[in-house]
């Protein structure tokens, strides 16, 4: 695992959520932020895609709403977080 890396997603996810990085911990879900909708969830999406530089497909998106969800779909793309 990679502590950068690590650092980097919290620090995106945070950004688009609007949340403090260290509130960014496999334990949260979409329901469980006000601000992660279903177009934060593509912001989220597209600036995991810049962050990383890699292409996500579109059709994984909706099983990935949560923290843990999308770490998973990360590793899947050869990111380790």
């Amino acid at each position: 695992m990679s502590d950068s890396n690590l650092n980097r997603f919290q620090r995106v996810v945070a950004a688009v959520l609007g949340t403090k990085s260290d509130e960014v911990t496999d334990a949260l879900t979409n329901d469980k932020v006000d601000t992660w909708d279903s177009l934060n969830h593509i912001n989220i999406i597209s600036a995991l895609e810049q962050e990383f530089s890699i292409m996500l497909p579109t059709g994984s998106m909706a099983s990935h709403q949560s923290v843990r969800g999308l770490k998973a779909l990360l590793r899947e793309h050869g990111v380790e977080v």
